[in-house]
């Protein structure tokens, strides 16, 4: 599990002019929750819901990572939200285990705003549906103290005493890491257990002697920008059929680790016993660039469509069809055009030439000359398929729809993909970021050749933005948005970094502008993720830039 990173300008889509905000970060941990699973124990993660006031429908906020075959989690991604003293918000958290097919709600819990922020040391604890079942939610919350400040970080261990099992026969050693943060500055053994986890790091197998190199960690979430609050990185066995076991502590703040970077730190169980040594091998604060930085520099963002024509979208000259054309009223846009208006419109500001490829899915293109099903279409006709700004891109949805488009299926997004990346391979010389706007009513097909797809396009200048119309079952998109944790294959492959946002847009159907907010809010992070992972610095002279 890795961090999530709350910086790079994310907000939680419930933006509001009518008073002062507060940004708040809650994390969120559960305990005894039903297990889902026949075999291991349920994966959940928790969905978290806003409604303003009274006047507001539930709009989705964010969800934390999943959790693998954990009862008791501790999610390690925070959710923001934005908080107004004078509005009557309520929020609800909706846990649910995840599974490839979709997800099973393990429980909910409604609640104020006001009571998170008024419980005691203001970690608020509710139920999970009946109170007699056990299961409970815990909800921490803070104030954010905004920076763009990080922490470069790797940590190594020696010496770990052994784990033994079968009498001592044979020993289980697969230690992870785990970061935590006290929540004042003096310091006790209670800290343990009311302390705020902030990271979690993958599993090593069969070793004593672990070493995780952990790269940029922001302060923001670290310490929440306070290099004096106390951290608490402990050091634990992964066991299989029991519960996990701890080797040891080492505490200190984020400014004792800085001055005392490369020295070895005794880990401590109990009683002061050492068991081992912790050295932070790199320890260094950095200024992080924002996505503005690079802007500034020349980096450009463009646009990418592909959008859905299975047959499951309706007959075109039915009005039911997502994909209907009023003949009495041809301005009013359809559920796609009006996503790909509200997002086009902000995107096509920030790039200069304003040529976007546009490609449809699972039809017949007969326009293009073409009379089989075809899973990548240029979607204007032509054999180069860019379009001049959003205008264009509408002109040739509509060009398409007009000319003997024939719905068919199945809903595959592979083509579609590999199509995108190897336009923007090919483009890697250039200071060009590609936002790929997936639009679909329904479930994915060729789910496997996605998620191989998405892994590789993790590594390229790019983020995915897959908005679903109509009321389909969209499980397995929220499968593929699975924030706070990196997307795997069957064969244990890992992205590189997060690179997918999913939005349903029926939940939009009171505030359409709210869609755009809500999709592009992660594109700023995702946006500085690629560079960091690249090791690209903005140009401190643009007019140099060779573009």
């Amino acid at each position: 599990m890795e961090y999530y990173d709350p910086g790079q300008g994310i907000t939680s889509g419930q933006n509001d002019a009518s008073g002062p905000k507060v940004k708040l970060q809650l994390f969120i941990s559960c305990r005894k929750l039903k297990d889902m699973d026949y075999i291991g124990k349920s994966d959940p993660f928790c969905e978290v819901w806003l409604k303003n006031d009274e006047r507001s429908d539930w709009t989705m906020v964010d969800k934390t990572d999943t959790m693998i075959n954990d009862l008791n989690p501790d999610f390690t991604k925070p959710i923001i939200i934005d908080y107004y003293f004078e509005k009557n918000q309520e929020i609800r958290f909706e846990v649910y285990d995840q599974d490839q097919g979709g997800k099973e709600k393990q429980g909910k819990h409604s609640t104020k705003v006001a009571n998170l922020l008024g419980a005691y040391h203001q970690t608020y604890v509710g139920s999970l549906g009946k109170k007699d079942k056990g299961s409970k939610i815990i909800i921490k919350s803070e104030s954010i103290k905004e920076s763009n400040q990080a922490i470069v970080m790797s940590v190594s261990c020696e010496g770990l005493k052994s784990k033994k099992k079968n009498f001592g026969l044979s020993s289980t050693n697969h230690p992870y890491l785990m970061i935590k943060r006290c929540q004042g500055y003096e310091t006790s053994d209670d800290d343990f257990e009311t302390a705020l986890t902030v990271y979690s790091s993958h599993t090593l197998h069969d070793t004593l002697s672990p070493a995780w190199n952990i790269g940029e960690f922001p302060v923001q979430y670290l310490c929440n920008s306070d290099l004096d609050i106390p951290l608490i990185f402990e050091v634990w066995s992964f066991q299989e059929s029991k519960d996990d076991r701890i080797y040891g502590r080492v505490r200190g703040t984020a400014r004792h680790f800085i001055e005392t970077e490369g020295e070895a730190h005794s880990i401590i169980k109990k009683q002061g016993n050492p068991y081992g040594t912790m050295t932070f091998d790199k320890f260094q604060l950095i200024q992080r660039p924002t996505m503005v930085d690079y802007l500034r520099s020349g980096w450009i963002i463009s646009l990418s469509v592909a959008i859905d024509f299975t047959a499951s979208n309706g007959e075109l000259s039915e009005p039911t069809s997502l994909h209907y054309i009023d003949p009495y009223n041809p301005t009013k846009m359809s559920a796609y055009e009006s996503a790909i208006y509200q997002i086009g419109s902000i995107l096509e500001g920030y790039d200069s030439d304003r040529q976007f490829p546009v490609f449809g899915f699972g039809a017949k293109p007969r326009f293009c000359g073409i009379d089989e099903v075809s899973h990548c279409f240029h979607l204007n006709g032509s054999e180069n398929p860019q379009v001049e700004g959003v205008q264009g891109i509408l002109e040739a949805y509509r060009y398409a729809l007009a000319n003997g488009l024939g719905l068919y299926g199945p809903t595959n997004f592979e083509p579609c993909l590999s199509t995108m990346m190897e336009f923007i391979s090919g483009r890697k010389h250039l200071a060009e970021y590609n936002i790929m706007l997936y639009i679909t009513d329904g479930a994915i097909t060729d789910l496997e050749e996605t998620i191989s797809a998405i892994i590789e396009a993790s590594h390229l200048p790019m983020s995915i933005i897959i908005v679903g119309v109509g009321n389909a079952d969209f499980g397995k998109m929220d499968f593929l948005d699975n924030d706070g944790s990196l997307l795997k294959d069957k064969l244990g492959k890992v992205a590189q970094r997060d690179i997918v946002q999913f939005v349903e847009y029926k939940n939009y159907a009171t505030d359409i502008s709210l869609l755009s907010e809500d999709v592009l809010r992660e594109v700023p992070k995702q946006f500085v993720s690629y560079m960091s992972c690249n090791g690209i610095q903005p140009n401190p002279n643009p007019h140099d830039a060779p573009f």
